[in-house]
């Protein structure tokens, strides 16, 4: 009993007087002579450890669906807004693209100057290739974006998302002509089906014009023979750019495209038409707003995809088509047949079902180059070690002394 209370409480007595720098382990819940109080602060603060490990895995996954409903918002709110511009307020849908280019490229700007470098650092261009590349892209966006708004002066949004919808099947016919890439055939039928439902529901849409419907094909097209001719242009070099460092290199070039674009087609003269009717305020407005909204879109867009990855938002494209043609029935006077919604139900299944196989092929991609990278460092870090061993059995092992 003296011996135990001596335990206990003599050493705490004693430890004034011979402080030491070693710091005792914590008790087991075992150990009769430990202090029973220190063991439950332990496991509290294990138990706290674990509590906000939970919490910050519940705020980051709040954080991802907020960017994403975000996202989603800005796509079908944008989209929206550029046919209700173009089809009334300002009909000149060649020389608002190049205003969003232009805001797109001062937001670039701010966020390279003021951002912190863990979020944006630009990328430095060096190579011919990545010139070429980058250089592609405003033809890319001129034929893509570019088209594509001007489409909506002729189409209804309904029809203008279902076509552009198609875009996997034009990109996979233009990389077996140009690359004789083959599909899967999990993408075959999914790019089938695809094919099937936009046919279903553009030939039975009430609201089909031709003209519009030539733009928008050509839209699709374009878009899908700039991200091929590109990838062929560019071989096997590899170049990794930010979205901001597209932004950055690439708008204004974009405008050389456009603004002659734009006044060939008259719309300097509708301009001035309509400050001259409706004011400069309100015409500006309306050019600042369809800015902000392509310039925060991005900057949304690219903070998703650094919280998650480009492969999972690449698959939320056909949720954003669907939400905006669903949402254009209650904005704008469209018809549909019974046979347009099941074109439709048909095409926007078949696109997500051709997102979630192109996601697997990449995750599994990614997966081969992560375990390749892996035995290539362990075959380094083996190697290195057997030099060092190498090494040491030189300077240690025994020298024959000649006399």
């Amino acid at each position: 009993s003296i011996f135990l209370l001596y335990s206990k409480f003599g050493r705490r007595l004693e430890a004034p007087s011979r402080p030491s720098q070693r710091s005792s382990p914590l008790p087991s819940p075992a150990d009769p002579t430990g202090p029973p109080q220190s063991f439950r602060t332990h496991r509290m603060s294990k138990d706290k450890q674990v509590a906000k490990k939970d919490n910050s895995g519940c705020l980051y996954t709040l954080a991802v669906i907020a960017l994403l409903v975000v996202c989603c918002g800005e796509s079908v709110g944008f989209s929206v807004f550029n046919k209700y511009i173009f089809s009334g307020p300002l009909q000149a849908p060649i020389f608002v693209t190049a205003t969003h280019q232009l805001f797109c490229f001062m937001g670039a700007c701010i966020i390279w100057g003021l951002s912190p470098r863990s979020f944006y650092t630009r990328t430095k261009i060096d190579s011919p290739a990545a010139w070429t590349k980058i250089m592609l892209i405003p033809l890319m966006f001129c034929m893509n974006i570019g088209m594509n708004n001007l489409s909506l002066q002729f189409t209804t949004l309904a029809l203008n998302q279902l076509i552009r919808s198609f875009s996997p099947v034009a990109i996979a016919l233009t990389s077996f002509l140009i690359e004789g890439k083959t599909q899967s055939m999990p993408k075959a039928l999914s790019l089938t089906a695809l094919v099937g439902g936009v046919i279903m529901g553009v030939s039975s849409s009430p609201d089909f014009e031709l003209l519009g419907f030539l733009i928008c094909a050509g839209s699709v097209f374009g878009q899908a023979m700039g991200i091929v001719m590109t990838a062929f242009v560019m071989g096997g070099t590899s170049v990794k750019l930010h979205v901001f460092d597209v932004l950055l290199y690439a708008t204004l070039p974009s405008l050389i495209i456009l603004l002659p674009w734009s006044y060939a087609m008259g719309e300097f003269d509708v301009l001035r038409n309509e400050i001259a009717s409706e004011g400069f305020g309100p015409v500006l407005g309306l050019i600042c707003a369809g800015g902000s909204l392509a310039f925060t879109y991005n900057l949304f867009c690219t903070i998703f995809i650094k919280m998650t990855s480009s492969v999972y938002y690449g698959v939320t494209g056909g949720f954003r088509c669907a939400l905006a043609i669903v949402i254009s029935f209650f904005i704008f006077p469209q018809k549909i047949t019974f046979m347009g919604i099941a074109g439709i139900v048909v095409a926007m299944s078949a696109f997500v079902a051709n997102s979630f196989f192109t996601m697997k092929e990449k995750l599994a991609s990614q997966k081969k180059i992560t375990a390749s990278d892996d035995v290539e460092a362990r075959a380094a870090e083996k190697e290195r070690l057997l030099e060092a061993e190498d090494a040491d059995y030189e300077v240690t092992k025994p020298q024959k002394i000649i006399k």
